[in-house]
């Protein structure tokens, strides 16, 4: 089964988009309804064989017309407006929010207005105003700094586009451990975006390094063969583990010390994403943490 990927033209959100026999291609513009916005428009981006993670659903109704595509076009002129009004009543009212964005969908019966905050807000008197001016339901939409930078958009540190405007579909989540996983210096600087966040294209990477899952940390002190190691280093990348031996220091293939159909417990590990330590004492072959 295929489905219809398409990205919301406010938030830059991926979704699906059901119940569409009409035959679609890349960069269509389609005209949908959902629970949240009612009538809007979204971006075709176009088939894939896996649902994915989001839980955007949208109801095809028809491709834009001319007629909805004039209507869009008001609508993003008032969306400017909206801002600008928005903008300047939160620095009247000293509001600590900061504004992203207003968004006027295609129904126009609402105004989204998307904005960061450090701590909670109270824009009761924001909202009122805001709808005497505009004559509209006002939706005040608190993101986080990730959805703000797949919002309006930024340059990465690999100098392109940031992956969360071009293709992810849901944030997932990176902390220092990934960093010393990867055998990365655990200088956190260097790998955050300019959201603020560690980049996410860390989380790319975490399937390649999963089998440090099945063995001993770093500095453990392990037997094999018979002959008493330390580890200094595991690198999945290259399959090499380097120890230290009684007679010196020596690399080892990983391999040799995994247990045997290591790699159906790393499948169990992808589709449940559960922790595989306690597998360590019982399922390594030829392995045994020193006491």
């Amino acid at each position: 089964m295929n489905y219809i990927k398409v990205r919301c033209l406010d938030t830059n959100k991926i979704g699906v988009l059901e119940g569409c026999s009409e035959p679609l291609k890349r960069d269509d513009m389609v005209v949908v309804e959902s629970e949240e916005k009612g009538e809007d428009v979204v971006k075709v981006l176009g088939f894939s064989k896996e649902e994915g993670p989001t839980e955007l659903r949208f109801k095809f109704l028809r491709k834009v017309n001319k007629r909805d595509l004039k209507r869009l076009e008001k609508n993003k002129q008032e969306s400017k407006r909206a801002f600008h009004i928005c903008k300047d009543k939160i620095k009247q009212q000293g509001l600590d929010m900061h504004l992203l964005k207003a968004y006027v969908p295609l129904n126009a019966k609402k105004i989204f207005f998307y904005y960061t905050a450090e701590e909670r807000v109270d824009f009761r008197q924001l909202v009122r105003e805001l709808a005497k001016v505009f004559r509209k339901r006002i939706e005040m939409r608190q993101v986080g700094v990730r959805d703000a930078v797949q919002m309006l958009g930024w340059i990465g540190l690999c100098g392109n586009v940031p992956c969360c405007m071009r293709f992810i579909e849901r944030f997932d989540s990176i902390s220092l451990k990934d960093i010393e996983d990867q055998n990365l210096p655990l200088s956190p600087s260097k790998f955050t975006g300019p959201c603020g966040r560690l980049i996410c294209c860390m989380a790319f990477e975490k399937e390649n390094y999963l089998v440090k899952t099945l063995l001993p940390e770093k500095g453990s002190q392990i037997c094999i063969e018979g002959k008493e190691v330390t580890i200094l280093e595991i690198d999945p990348l290259s399959g090499k583990m380097k120890v230290e031996t009684p007679e010196g220091k020596e690399e080892i293939p990983i391999e040799s010390v995994l247990p045997k159909d290591y790699e159906k417990v790393l499948e169990f590990y992808k589709r449940e994403a559960c922790c595989l330590k306690r597998f360590q004492s019982n399922q390594l072959c030829e392995i045994a943490p020193l006491s």
